[in-house]
């Protein structure tokens, strides 16, 4: 998830980006031919796939999305359409989707590209995930307050460009940035050091993994650099002053200092420093929640929104069948050939799977950060002034969680974006009665602010999925790895990749070709 923290005065300098894995390891990657291949297929198919598309979707029905939000769209809302559908309708497709986040709904696209069939189950009324997006109601403005940035990159256009959205360049700068000390309201100065050059000195490191640009791959002799504690870490190259973007980039994580550095290299990647420099990409009406509306019309009915799996049967190379049930009652067996688990592998998600011992000693292990998103009309706030909580007396000036991790301005004067975080999950009434007690913290720093009015808020949790220092060390990622395919079931999605768009979009592409070829088996056996 990229947002829009980007107003560091500085000059990123890393070196040259030229491949995201250097062409030795692409040529000896085996998947390579088969990944290109599939691309290429996808590439010839598409005008057939999306002739039988329009056709099929023209006619689908799109009914006003029920929400507590009336302005809120976040993708974009649709209620079932029960009456279209027997009370028990089987739903033949060649891959269930469960989850219609980013990494689903991209799956989904590319399958129908394809020519395969497919259904997408979501638990919530809309498409797009963490993806949302307000609409203020009195200047008809769009206000993304989830994701807000995409990586300048091929598929991210390529994706755009389908669904007939159009995009732009966003700005990595141009706000002020505050530093304040919520709990005290003491104003920070920037933390000592020379942050273009700690950010070099931290570049160099990820060009010695390559590896960590593609998926969990990890060696079996894992080195220290990528086990140790990010706070161990910091202080053994001297990164101190690169700490406080670090943090910014990766909100949502539990206390940085503890992680194992490999998770912060997953988020603060060669990409995302590339992207620093060359700038990301937005929609170009600033409505990301656009992509999702596109995507759910394409969809049509094979999008079941308001939906769960509340039970599975789920063999090798034999049909899976899926039993859905919607809010209103309305109860699905889908039939798939294969089944794509697309929402982070942990609580109500996993109630109606048909877990078996080895996915279940897998999904066990995970812990996570809670993050929380809201806009708050509020004045008193300097207009065009991002405010970043540091902790005065706390490492590198990192803030102690819970509490807010930042507020930004927004097109709307008086509207500010805010970010929470969290360790411990924390219900919405608690969330929000924090964030109002941060805000008016901000009195003691000098600013008169009023007592905020909440527009919108998201729950974004579970978010980071992590495991300890041990597990990795005892293959917990190549255990992980082979979870793909098994049961004829593959996982997408931040869990196997990390937050952020553009690297799940592409990890699905790496993936698909195993599904596909999935697919095909069922289908052989079936003959």
């Amino acid at each position: 998830m990229y947002h829009r923290w980007s107003s560091h005065p500085m000059t990123v300098v890393i070196g040259p980006v030229d491949h995201r894995v250097p062409p030795a390891i692409s040529q000896s990657n085996s998947r390579s031919g088969k990944i290109q291949a599939y691309l290429h297929r996808r590439n010839g198919r598409r005008l057939q796939a999306g002739l039988l598309s329009f056709f099929r979707h023209y006619f689908a029905t799109l009914l006003s999305p029920p929400t507590s939000l009336t302005h809120l769209v976040g993708g974009i809302g649709r209620t079932i359409n029960s009456s279209s559908r027997s009370e028990c309708e089987v739903i033949r497709r060649d891959v269930c989707i469960i989850g219609g986040g980013a990494a689903g709904t991209y799956a989904a696209i590319n399958l129908l590209q394809e020519g395969y069939s497919v259904v997408v189950v979501e638990k919530t009324g809309r498409l797009g995930g963490h993806t949302i997006t307000y609409i203020e109601p009195s200047t008809d403005t769009p206000l993304d307050f989830g994701v807000t940035l995409f990586e300048d990159s091929p598929e991210t256009i390529e994706f755009f460009s389908h669904l007939a959205v159009p995009f732009a360049k966003a700005s990595n700068g141009g706000r002020y940035m505050e530093r304040i000390d919520f709990e005290t309201g003491e104003v920070l100065e920037p933390y000592p050091g020379n942050v273009s050059e700690a950010l070099e000195r931290y570049g160099d490191i990820l060009r010695q993994y390559p590896y960590l640009l593609e998926g969990w791959d990890l060696p079996e002799d894992i080195p220290e650099d990528l086990l140790m504690p990010f706070g161990e870490f910091v202080e053994q190259y001297d990164l101190g002053a690169a700490v406080e973007l670090i943090s910014i980039y990766s909100q949502g994580v539990r206390n940085w200092l503890n992680y194992p550095t490999v998770y912060l290299m997953k988020f603060v990647s060669l990409d995302m420093l590339r992207a620093l420099q060359t700038g990301f990409l937005s929609t170009a009406r600033h409505h990301n929640s656009e992509l999702y509306e596109a995507a759910l019309e394409e969809l049509g009915d094979d999008a079941l929104l308001h939906s769960v799996v509340v039970n599975a049967c789920r063999e090798d190379d034999e049909m899976h069948r899926l039993t859905v049930e919607s809010t209103d009652g309305t109860h699905w067996m889908i039939e798939a050939n294969t089944t794509i688990l697309a929402a982070p592998p942990t609580g109500h998600v996993l109630d109606g799977l048909d877990l078996d011992d080895f996915e279940s000693s897998l999904f066990s292990q995970f812990i996570y950060g809670h993050y929380y998103a809201g806009l708050v009309r509020v004045d008193g706030c300097p207009e065009g002034v991002q405010i970043v909580n540091r902790g005065s007396d706390r490492p590198y000036s990192l803030p102690l969680l819970p509490c807010i991790l930042m507020m930004y301005p927004t097109a709307v004067p008086g509207v500010m974006a805010v970010g929470y975080g969290s360790e411990e999950p924390m219900t919405e009434e608690q969330v929000k009665g924090a964030i109002v007690e941060d805000i008016l913290g901000l009195r003691r720093a000098g600013y008169e602010v009023d007592d905020p009015e909440f527009l919108a808020f998201a729950d974004h949790s579970p978010f980071e999925m992590s495991v300890g220092r041990k597990a990795i060390e005892d293959g917990f990622y190549h255990d992980l790895k082979k979870l793909q395919g098994h049961r004829n079931t593959y996982y997408i999605g931040a869990t196997f990749e990390y937050p952020g768009s553009s690297a799940i979009w592409r990890a699905v592409d790496r993936l698909l070709p195993s599904v596909v070829e999935s697919i095909g088996r069922s289908e052989k056996l079936k003959v």
